[in-house]
């Protein structure tokens, strides 16, 4: 915006530069003050920051440089006016042109893109924050089972374990309730490592594919499972062998390919 208003701004009177002048100079320190603490913010990272998965330091720096952008684009807008003050005949008018064309390639995005994620403000299910509308939509029996346990006392969950940014997790997510492992990779970002994750993927794994109860049953008290939810998901990502939860386990809810098996 002050960018716009000083590419736009109607050329000063000769007697108003010498105002104009002292009030760019009283904003100077103003100006290094922000400029300075976006220095800082980008400096900072450099030397100290908090470990993590991507090359140590990326949630560091890239939290940081959100701010010091933010500094430094108020710095950038009063050097480009500035700069369109003290400049006079053909060299202003240029560039503000092609200020212009910089600033008009810039606002593209934000309406184009705002067009195309609502379908040209039409989106296909309405306007909705509502995520869990998404799986009642595609995965039914999943949000009816998900449904049901929001009716029963809250306990450890048993679901399949896989990537971040994907459909696993989606019990917990729904819940609320704990579960053995969510996301690994993001688990192991924020804790320094996979150390603390500890068997609780290949655990999960063997719960669901294998034949002996009294190994499954090894896994349940372990992490104090309470719940174990089964859905296409489960099957897709393990060989489900089901005949053990059958045999010693209540089933509590079933709706077609979903079935929650509830620990004693």
């Amino acid at each position: 915006i002050p960018a716009l208003a000083f590419l736009f701004a109607k050329s000063e009177k000769q007697e108003e530069d010498e105002e104009s002048e002292q009030a760019n100079a009283s904003s100077f320190p103003f100006v290094f003050l922000l400029l300075t603490l976006g220095a800082i913010l980008v400096l900072a990272p450099e030397f100290v920051y908090l470990r993590d998965q991507f090359g140590y330091r990326i949630n560091t720096v890239f939290k940081f440089y959100y701010q010091a952008w933010i500094l430094w684009s108020l710095v950038a807008a009063f050097g480009v006016g500035y700069v369109l003050q003290n400049m006079r005949g053909f060299a202003n008018i240029s560039t503000r042109v092609v200020m212009g064309l910089v600033i008009f390639c810039g606002l593209l995005y934000p309406v184009l893109g705002l067009m195309t994620k609502t379908n040209n403000f039409n989106p296909v299910y309405g306007f909705d924050l509502n995520d869990f509308a998404r799986v009642q939509r595609e995965n039914p029996d999943d949000a009816a089972g998900i449904e049901f346990l929001l009716t029963q006392p809250e306990g450890v969950v048993a679901e399949a374990v896989g990537g971040s940014y994907s459909y696993y997790g989606r019990v917990s997510t729904y819940t609320g309730y704990p579960t053995v492992l969510g996301w690994p990779g993001h688990e192991a970002q924020w804790r320094g490592g996979y150390e603390l994750h500890g068997t609780r993927q290949q655990d999960i794994a063997t719960l669901y594919s294998t034949a002996r109860w009294d190994e499954a049953r090894t896994i349940i008290d372990q992490y104090n499972i309470r719940y174990i939810f089964i859905g296409n998901l489960e099957r897709a990502t393990t060989a489900v062998n089901e005949e053990k939860f059958v045999l010693y386990l209540k089933p509590i809810f079933r709706q077609n390919g979903t079935v929650i098996y509830a620990a004693p």
